[in-house]
Order: structure tokens, then C-alpha cells, then sequence
């Protein structure tokens, strides 16, 4: 197949361009502009994803599409309306699939029951807009849409993780590893390279309106992986106030604090995925 996929930069969807090309498929990827990084193989499109219609030639050259692009600002809402608008337009009864990616974080804290794809949605403002375009792909009956919820992505060193992780000053003219409050609560993650094959197994034999979280099933609280940077450069670990993290983080630090498990049973069984990467604690240890 010939498949479009936007954010081609970006942490997901260089993952999964990458997972594309590998079991045979021909790919076309939005960059920002000439010159950005982009997959082995991957054919690059410098693209405006927030003008309407931008797309609108290109979907019709393709055999599917998956949007994994991200604005990662004020603007992310935006851009999705934009993005999901103009392929449920140009896929409109072609049986083409559309894959769109949402996140975990739509479902809010859930305790020790693992979410899974039918948990309500409580999201942090900072995703908030994100439920309602699921709706729309739903309601989309004309169109093979399939929505995907990643956990928490690393691998490669890239994400938000080690952004959050690493080492900062501490005021004293030494470093420390901080986590939001006192790192109890559980991430849900998946590494970049599994998610990718999990978009690209989507793409090949999802059915039209179906969902899948993607996470390795085991979360990883916050604190552990916290030491496990702080042992690496032989630093102490700190708890730091979300109020005061908000200076820097703003509404992230909603989103860092959520309470997080969930099941990627259906995808394992549905579409065969097996994740086999590197833990998230082996990747913070050597990474």
C-alpha cells in the first residue's frame, strides 16, 4: 500500500513510517519544512497542516493514512479538527483506512483497574479536545477510521520521559532528578518501535471503528524510573511541587501527575502485536 503519514519528525510517526517501510509499504510523510529528518525510504512532504484542505491532493494518491503529527502547543486542537477533517473528506467511501492517534491520557487517572479501549474519558485539559474528534471519526460511518491510544512513548532517547527526567540544577550549584510530587503514581508506556508496528499491523487488518490502547502492560511508577536516572549519574532523586513545576511544565503537569494502568489486550489479540523492545527502565539505564 501507499500510505500518508503526517508528522513524519515526530517521535510516533518517524516509528511508524519506519514500520511501514519494513513490511513492504511505500510511504509519504509531512514534514514542516525542506530539510527535516526523515525515515530511510520515506518519500517527505513539506505540508501546512493547519490549512484546510492541504492534504486534500495527496489522500487521493494513497491507499491509507495514519495522523500522528502533534503541534505539542496551544495549537495541538487545531490542527487534529484540521487533519481528521480533510481525510474523513477525501476517504469518504473509499474503504480506506484512517488511523488516527489519540492517547491514554484521555481516560484520566484509573486506579489499579487496568483502562481499557470501552473506559469513559476524564481528560487533562491539556487533551481535552481529543474525545471529541474520536466522536467524529465514530460517527463517521462512510469512512474506515481506527483510533489508537498510545501510553507515555520513548525509545531513542526522544519523548517527553527524558525531557521530564533529566537532570536539572538544584540551586545549589549541583543537579538532582525531580518527578512531580512524590512520584507514587504510574505511567503507562510503549516504546516508539513497538508502537510502530502496531500502527502498521492497524493499517493492514484493523476493522473500520475500532480502538486499541497501546501500552506495555506493566506501569512503571514514577519514582523508580526516577532513580534509576539518578543512579546513572550518580544523583539523589527530589520531589518537586507540581505548583512549582507549573512555571515551567504549565498544564503538562496535570497530565505528568495521572495515575495510569491500562490493558493492550485487545490489540495482542485482534491484530497480533507483540511488544518486544527494551523496558522503559533497561532504556533509561543505558540510553
Amino acid at each position: 500500500m501507499r500510505v500518508m503519514v503526517t508528522g513524519l519528525s515526530g517521535t510516533i510517526g518517524g516509528a511508524v513510517a519506519s514500520a511501514l517501510v519494513r513490511r513492504g509499504h511505500t510511504v509519504v510523510g509531512t514534514v514542516k519544512a525542506k530539510g527535516r529528518p526523515a525515515p530511510e525510504g520515506v518519500e517527505p512532504l513539506v505540508a501546512d497542516l493547519f490549512t484546510a484542505g492541504a492534504l486534500a491532493g495527496v489522500a487521493k494518491d494513497v491507499d491509507a493514512a495514519v495522523h500522528a503529527a502533534s503541534s505539542n502547543d496551544e495549537r495541538s486542537g487545531e490542527m487534529d479538527y484540521a487533519v481528521v477533517n480533510s481525510f474523513l473528506e477525501a476517504f469518504a467511501g473509499t474503504g480506506k483506512p484512517f488511523v488516527y492517534t489519540s492517547g491514554l491520557w484521555v481516560h484520566g487517572n484509573t486506579g489499579d483497574t487496568a483502562a481499557t479501549e470501552e473506559s469513559p474519558f476524564v481528560p487533562p485539559m491539556v487533551v481535552s479536545w481529543r474525545p471529541a474528534v474520536e466522536k467524529m471519526l465514530v460517527d463517521a460511518k462512510d469512512v474506515h477510521t481506527i483510533r489508537i491510544r498510545p501510553g507515555m512513548v520513548y525509545g531513542g532517547g526522544r519523548g517527553y520521559i527524558p525531557m521530564v527526567l533529566s537532570p536539572q540544577h538544584d540551586g545549589n550549584g549541583g543537579k538532582v532528578v525531580r518527578h512531580f510530587g512524590d512520584g507514587s503514581n504510574r505511567w503507562s508506556v510503549v516504546h516508539a518501535d513497538d508502537l510502530g508496528d502496531l500502527y502498521a499491523l492497524a493499517v493492514e487488518k484493523a476493522r473500520a471503528g475500532s480502538s486499541y490502547l497501546a501500552t506495555v502492560d506493566e506501569p512503571v511508577r514514577v519514582r523508580d524510573a526516577s532513580k534509576v536516572v539518578a543512579d546513572k549519574f550518580g544523583l539523589t532523586v527530589q520531589d518537586w511541587d507540581p505548583a512549582d513545576a507549573q512555571q515551567y511544565w504549565s498544564v503538562m503537569v496535570e497530565a505528568f501527575l495521572l495515575d495510569q494502568v491500562a490493558t493492550s489486550a485487545k490489540a495482542r489479540t485482534e491484530l497480533g502485536w507483540a511488544p518486544s523492545r527494551p523496558t522503559l527502565l533497561e532504556e533509561l539505564a543505558t540510553s
